[in-house]
């Protein structure tokens, strides 16, 4: 890294909206290995012509990858298959169908290269639950799996699958998904502070899902969803999540000391917007290799995408830092951010996000590479 602040366009096109990384895929280190770096996002045709996303609601959205191997200076993208979105086994929508669509053939652990990429209902090209699985980072992929019986489990019952995924790889064939669903009350099917985040676990291979915890329950009245994980312990964990309600939008983070069964609140992270009209926005957290934490996401009203830094294992937080504040869309928007997080072999971060800029006012991914 040359500068204290780099920006990199990760993908541009007047035509076509690129945008949600946080809704497509792993946050680094899991779609990460040393200075390559893997973000999924959504891709769809360009439209400008009212408030909210600047994309065409006529038209289908697609899911894209995007591949560095330089520490997040240069990438390249393309749209892979068969992957989320795309033709269905049999042609059948999974919805919430509890039965195993295929089965992993082969330990989800074994090859380093292994990502997992969760659908959910709910969002820009997803289908409903179920997920698929590449073995050599990214480049081809298998799937669609389903997750065995999970859905029927008596804590979701009632609930719809939205996925925004986050994992952490136990051993072979033994991963733990970070998950979300929600209710759908009746006359009020939108209502997203519904969203809960919870934890399910395999230990073959994909084959069968188990419960293990609400992060948030239903009692907490604010929406909880976006689990962004880091590994503290053998036995303790932090999540850091996207929270909502009728006043305002914000981050919280959660902790667990006996491996993800029980969570208890541990602090708040910092605002996703000043007030309550936008709809907030998701964290990115990684566990730096000197043990610090670091969260990033954008802040709606201000216009902006910053980071802060915890050195006591998410107890607290420092300052925010801004890292971009030169937001314009097209249409007056400040559709934003969705972080995806990376730390590069020479200790700098790399953030990618969605954005707008004067030069370029469609929606587009960019990156910002920084010091800690």
């Amino acid at each position: 890294m040359r500068l204290e602040h780099e920006h990199t366009v990760v993908c541009h096109s007047p035509s076509h909206w690129a945008a949600v990384p946080a809704n497509n895929g792993g946050n680094g280190p899991i779609w990460q290995w040393g200075d390559e770096m893997l973000v999924g996002f959504t891709r769809g045709i360009y439209s400008d012509l009212k408030p909210g996303h600047q994309c065409s609601y006529d038209h289908p959205f697609e899911s894209w990858l995007a591949r560095s191997v330089d520490g997040g200076e240069n990438w390249v993208v393309w749209r892979p298959e068969p992957y989320v979105g795309g033709e269905r086994d049999g042609g059948a929508h999974p919805g919430s169908d509890r039965r195993a669509l295929r089965r992993l053939d082969s330990p989800v652990a074994t090859d380093p290269g292994f990502v997992m990429r969760v659908e959910g209902n709910g969002y820009h090209g997803n289908q409903g639950a179920q997920w698929y699985a590449s073995q050599d980072r990214g480049t081809t992929w298998r799937g669609p799996f389903g997750f065995g019986d999970l859905l029927g489990a008596p804590e979701l019952q009632g609930f719809e699958f939205t996925g925004r995924t986050a994992y952490e790889v136990r051993g072979p064939g033994a991963l733990d998904i970070y998950v979300s669903a929600r209710r759908r009350p009746e006359g009020n099917v939108l209502n997203v502070v519904y969203d809960k985040p919870f934890v399910a676990r395999t230990t073959d291979d994909g084959g069968t899902f188990r419960f293990v915890s609400w992060i948030v329950g239903g009692g907490d009245p604010y929406r909880a969803v976006m689990p962004a994980p880091a590994r503290l312990t053998a036995t303790k964990l932090v999540v850091a999540l996207r929270r909502k309600s009728s006043s305002e939008n914000w981050i919280d983070c959660f902790a667990s000391e006996d491996d993800g069964v029980t969570w208890s609140f541990l602090s708040r992270v910092g605002k996703t917007e000043d007030a309550n009209q936008f709809n907030g926005n998701p964290p990115a957290m990684v566990r730096l290799a000197d043990g610090r934490l670091c969260c990033a996401f954008g802040n709606r009203s201000r216009r902006q995408i910053v980071a802060t830094l915890s050195d006591d294992e998410g107890a607290t937080w420092g300052p925010e830092r801004v890292l971009r504040d030169d937001f314009h869309s097209a249409n007056g928007w400040p559709d934003l951010g969705y972080c995806r997080l990376f730390q590069r072999t020479d200790g700098g971060l790399v953030v990618v996000y969605f954005w707008c800029t004067r030069e370029r006012p469609q929606t587009h991914i960019e990156a910002t590479l920084f010091l800690p």
